[in-house]
């Protein structure tokens, strides 16, 4: 049998690592886990062409709850554009991107909540390649599939 001070010591452990456990999973960087992913439609991206970066699985699978949302996205900590989470499914944002030069970029994006409370999407490392030919007409099509 257990003292009642025993199981006082074990329902305070218990309800301690509890409340930790809540603090840690609604602390601000736990948040930007759950708030999506910067995409890039296309691959094998080149300089001098253009791609559509996405706000990623942003909107929860299609919920309107996320709708008028603004959010901005980055290459290398430089803006590249904005784009509105929005319409009637609540389709991801969406910009365009066209990259100067070859070598690493970390493509990412935020949202902004609020009085400035910014929600960061968890970023995209990509490998841009040398251009192969002079303008637009070494690129790639896209693709008629979407």
């Amino acid at each position: 049998m257990t003292s009642s001070r025993t199981r006082t010591a074990t329902f305070a452990t218990t309800a301690a690592a509890g409340f930790g456990a809540i603090l840690l999973a609604t602390a601000p960087n736990a948040a930007a886990l759950g708030d999506g992913y910067v995409s890039l439609q296309g691959s094998n991206p080149q300089v001098g062409c253009g791609y559509t970066l996405t706000s990623g699985d942003m909107v929860g699978g299609g919920s309107s709850s996320s709708n008028g949302i603004k959010v901005t996205f980055f290459d290398d900590g430089a803006t590249i554009g904005t784009g509105t989470v929005g319409g009637l499914i609540g389709k991801a944002a969406q910009t365009s991107w066209t990259p100067k030069t070859a070598g690493q970029h970390t493509l990412t994006a935020s949202w902004t909540f609020g009085q400035g409370d910014i929600h960061p999407l968890t970023p995209l490392t990509v490998q841009v390649r040398a251009s192969t030919s002079t303008g637009s007409f070494g690129c790639p099509l896209p693709s008629i599939s979407g």
